[in-house]
């Protein structure tokens, strides 16, 4: 049995909505802009077009005039910009008119615009050819305008669905296997293939099979590696339609193949699709040998090139995760030496507070591990506890390492801490969600923190969390005006606080783990640090800072003050 995520799906009529998000792809790819859609029959908008809000609309009859002339138009607009009007057939019919608009490089240009309806005609005509010939080598439609729910034509369109599916989803911070396993199951549903194979180009990554398991790991790379060379270019598919005769009868489960190269910038594996039939495509993603195919009963046919332009697309997106993975990892390191930099930095500037940060990140964690949050949480916690002070490199160092009481104006200066951390974090996108634990470590649940006045589940969990793993490592550290306090007065204090100055929660959540806690001294920044890192870049929308309420006198435990005036 085929596993659910396998499963051919069910041939169907697609609606104008699903055909224009594919269309959608196909033409910003193109063009670099985004395209509104109307139905061909009756001028009205279609929804699902990516970037759609930034298209120009046409009124009903202008649609009508598009269809009728049978051919792109392209008009110049007063801003300086030209508007591209494509028509779109299926089966030789108009079914769809796509509008974008495109900034001019000489506005008012008639040798532009002209250029541009050429560009523009050229793909619209690409694209009734490429349907023309899926529709004919599948079968015609099941009515007039519509998607044929049978044959290539139909996959055509999925094949599209899916991969717009399938790049909506994938992250870079996700391995290679990771994506080969999803790109391979976005494909084999569209490819009348017994298996479909990705077989990497590093030694010890072991291939992946969707399908039938026809070979073993160590077949699969023999067989990739008798692949090498037998394209005229390297980055062009081998079709194999008798696999016994040119490989001798190696691999007895493999009666034919097409295999294309992922290469990014050289050959880095092939995805290999084998032994293609008109029926059953296989018997799920079985662990054992499947028998050879000439004892199973399956009517075979060649591999054509349908096969491969269906195929190229998943394999070009395997290329750029490696090339975006690569570039993940470059900004990871960077991010991982401007991290020990900043931290290394403020621990100069304090020695009284030499480690301070790391010690927090690390009894954060284990509160946030203590609360029952996952490991990408965990991530962001250790990094934002490592980066939480990062402002005092702003603060005068006389105010810094004063040994006596603080005045008023010096109190005042040292708060600021928490906004310099956030203006200097701020422009790091990629580590955004950071920032409400740099900004608001500071806030008390009773509301009388700073540098917002923010109190209750108003502020996020993040901070709240930061502000007990700071305020144990600040009570438990000798400083220059104060002795360190002993560990079971601390554990008190946190408990006459909670509710108050701390969330009990997480109070709770401390003395849960309080001797792991005590244990987490004299550490250093290690390979946690990387680890972090990584996590924390997995976070894809940035933290919404909502900077409301007054600010408030607040007199932290650890550092005595001069009383308000």
């Amino acid at each position: 049995m085929l596993t659910e995520r396998q499963a051919p799906r069910e041939r169907r009529q697609y609606t104008r909505a699903e055909q224009a998000r594919a269309l959608a792809v196909v033409l910003r790819e193109e063009f670099g802009v985004g395209f509104r859609f109307h139905d061909a029959a009756d001028g009205s908008p279609v929804p699902g077009g990516e970037g759609a809000a930034q298209a120009p609309g046409l009124a009903a009859g202008r649609v009508a005039e598009v269809v009728a002339g049978g051919r792109a138009e392209v008009t110049a607009l007063a801003g300086g910009t030209f508007c591209l009007a494509l028509p779109l057939s299926h089966a030789g019919r108009p079914v769809l008119v796509a509008v974008g608009e495109l900034p001019a490089v000489a506005p008012g240009s008639e040798r532009e615009r002209l250029r541009l309806q050429k560009w523009a005609q050229a793909v619209a005509e690409r694209l009734r050819l490429t349907d023309l010939m899926f529709t004919r080598s599948g079968g015609g439609p099941e009515g007039a305008a519509a998607v044929a729910p049978g044959g290539q034509a139909g996959t055509a369109w999925e094949a599209l669905l899916t991969l717009d599916h399938l790049m909506r989803r994938t992250r870079v911070y996700k391995d290679a296997a990771h994506t080969a396993r999803r790109a391979l199951e976005g494909a084999f549903p569209l490819i009348q293939a017994r298996t479909l194979l990705w077989v990497p180009g590093q030694p010890d990554a072991p291939p992946i099979v969707v399908g039938e398991a026809c070979l073993t790991p160590g077949d699969c790379r023999q067989l990739a590696a008798g692949l090498v060379g037998r394209a005229p270019d390297p980055a062009d598919p081998v079709f194999c339609n008798d696999a016994p005769r040119t490989w001798g009868g190696r691999f007895p489960g493999v009666t034919n193949l097409l295999a294309l190269p992922v290469v990014d910038p050289g050959p880095t594996g092939w995805v290999i699709a084998l032994n293609k039939g008109t029926g059953d495509r296989g018997t799920g993603n079985r662990k054992e040998i499947a028998p050879p195919l000439s004892s199973v009963s399956c009517p075979l046919a060649p591999f054509r090139k349908t096969d491969a332009v269906l195929l190229t697309p998943f394999v070009a997106l395997l290329e750029l995760h490696g090339r975006a993975a690569r570039r993940y990892q470059e900004l990871k390191e960077l991010l991982v030496g401007l991290t020990r930099s900043l931290t290394a930095a403020l621990d100069a500037k304090d020695s009284y507070t030499f480690g301070h940060s790391e010690r927090v990140a690390r009894i954060a964690v284990e509160l946030g591990r203590e609360l029952g949050l996952p490991a990408d949480d965990l991530s962001d916690i250790y990094l934002a506890g490592l980066l939480h002070d990062v402002g005092k490199i702003g603060i005068r160092d006389s105010v810094l390492t004063k040994p006596g009481p603080l005045t008023r104006e010096e109190y005042e200066h040292i708060k600021q801490h928490v906004t310099i951390g956030y203006n200097i974090l701020s422009e790091l996108h990629a580590i955004r969600n950071l920032l409400p634990g740099v900004l608001w470590h500071h806030e008390r649940w009773d509301g009388k923190g700073y540098p917002h006045g923010l109190a209750g589940e108003a502020i996020p969990l993040l901070p709240r969390i930061l502000a007990v793993a700071d305020g144990y490592d600040a009570m438990s550290t000798a400083r220059p005006y104060r002795e360190a306090v002993p560990p079971r007065r601390v554990e008190e204090i946190l408990a006459e606080g909670a509710g108050g100055q701390w969330d009990a929660r997480v109070v709770q959540a401390f003395q849960n783990c309080r001797q792991k806690i005590h244990a987490i001294r004299q550490r250093g920044v290690g390979e946690s640090l990387c680890a972090a890192i990584d996590g924390a870049l997995r976070s894809a929308t940035p933290a919404d800072l909502v900077v409301t309420g007054a600010n408030h006198i607040f007199v932290p435990e650890d550092r005595p003050t001069a009383p308000p005036e």
